[in-house]
């Protein structure tokens, strides 16, 4: 349909050209149209305003030349614009040749409309006679929107009145299928999370196991620490819960291998991340802080070698003591006096706590290695100092005591086998045998 129609606008607008070029000729020349009128010219002719001339020429005189030069005699046209005549001659040459091209491309535009229609034609009575619903849906899935299969049934339907309702039956078993499909895909997913949350379950168990059954053999000689780079993220946290202390007295065994000692020992509460400190800078004096109160240590810290360090403190007063090798190396008091070391914090070995449980700087990390950490919530008195810098036999720490299950490392800080007291004795014996 939509090639005739343009073939009918074509046919009508050559016609209409036409026409106005036929007008045009005769409002210019006042030529009629009926038809001639005997000698005198055309239907309508007018000789007043005449512009055809009429010559007699006996039989044997016509030259060619006398017409060439009789039509370019201006004279013989008085009150005529000669000019206008032929520049509106030639406009009008130029326009019937323009028609004709006009005309030769309608028509290679026709023939290629024909050409297209009978191929689309021939394609239709194919897809009648092959049938063409696996085109539309696919192998394997939809391949083309609802609203394509619909116009697509549309341009069809003249001529396979039955193929609109052969493609909904068609999408509906394919919505079923991949329903079907959709909903064993979920049931055997679920069935997998399950499996793997059993999994993680059993391998959950089993490590729980091995924490409280086995891990008090995976160092018969005991563990040490090791913060073997300086960084704001290795860090170890003693899992006992620190209740309200009045006094306390803090001991380990350290070997630094930086300038320094960084911090052995943090221990912050909510309220305050500086509530208990024991610290070192890179160029600065040791240091003791209780509730961010301060007071300096006359240590001789060295690097590369273990060293045993007791700290004490009582809120009587605020009177501390610093030992160094089993010896007191100072004391002080004045520190904190009347506080009362607040509970449920965290106590963090080998980072200063800015925050709770965490806020690290790398500057103030300590680099080395801790071991045997005790706390007790008590002041020692200088003889249980001297015997445990020793490593004689005591009572271990009353609120923490040394053990693996007692210690967690994160970000890279391990634990190491043996521990300075081990190698003492080691050497004692050997110095006796």
């Amino acid at each position: 349909m939509f090639t005739l129609r343009k073939l009918a606008l074509i046919s009508i607008n050559a016609k209409s050209k036409a026409l106005h070029i036929s007008l045009y000729l005769a409002s210019k020349f006042n030529i009629g149209l009926g038809g001639l009128d005997g000698v005198t010219g055309l239907t309508g002719h007018d000789p007043t305003v005449s512009r055809l001339i009429c010559t007699p020429i006996p039989a044997g005189e016509c030259n060619p030349k006398n017409f060439r030069q009789q039509s370019d005699d201006q004279s013989l046209y008085a009150g005529e614009d000669w000019g206008y005549l032929r520049t509106t001659a030639e406009e009008l040459r130029q326009t019937v040749l323009q028609q004709k091209d006009q005309i030769l491309s309608d028509q290679r535009t026709i023939r290629e409309l024909t050409g297209k229609l009978s191929e689309s034609e021939e394609g239709l009575r194919f897809g009648a006679t092959k049938g063409s619903t696996t085109s539309l849906l696919g192998e394997s899935g939809i391949s083309d929107s609802p609203e394509r299969l619909a116009d697509h049934g549309h341009k069809s339907g003249a001529d396979n009145p039955w193929r609109m309702e052969d493609l909904e039956g068609e999408l509906e078993r394919k919505l079923e299928l991949l329903e079907k499909e959709r909903k064993a895909l979920r049931l055997e997913t679920e069935k997998h999370k399950e499996k793997i949350d059993h999994g993680i379950s059993k391998l959950q168990n089993r490590i729980s196991g091995l924490e409280n059954g086995m891990s008090q053999h995976l160092f018969p000689e005991g563990y040490r620490l090791s913060f073997p780079t300086r960084t704001n993220y290795m860090y170890a946290v003693m899992k006992h819960s620190v209740p309200k202390l009045r006094a306390f007295t803090v001991c380990l065994w350290l070997r630094s291998t930086d300038v320094g000692i960084g911090t052995p020992l943090s221990y912050a509460v909510p309220e305050q991340a500086n509530e208990v400190v024991l610290m070192q800078g890179m160029h600065t004096p040791a240091e003791l802080l209780v509730n961010d109160k301060v007071a300096q240590l006359p240590l001789n810290l060295s690097r590369g070698s273990w060293q045993h360090i007791c700290v004490s403190w009582n809120h009587k007063g605020g009177a501390w003591q610093a030992y160094q090798g089993g010896k007191l190396r100072g004391e002080g008091h004045a520190l904190a006096t009347g506080h009362h070391v607040r509970p449920g914090g965290v106590l963090v070995l080998g980072q200063e706590q800015d925050s709770l449980g965490g806020g690290f700087d790398s500057s103030q990390a300590m680099v080395g290695e801790l071991s045997q950490v005790g706390l007790w919530d008590r002041v020692l008195s200088s003889n249980q100092v001297a015997s445990l810098s020793r490593c004689s036999k005591i009572t271990q720490g009353s609120v923490f005591t040394w053990t693996e299950n007692g210690v967690g490392v994160f970000g890279g800080a391990t634990k190491e086998p043996g521990e300075p007291c081990i190698s003492i004795h080691r050497v004692l014996y050997d110095s006796i045998g």
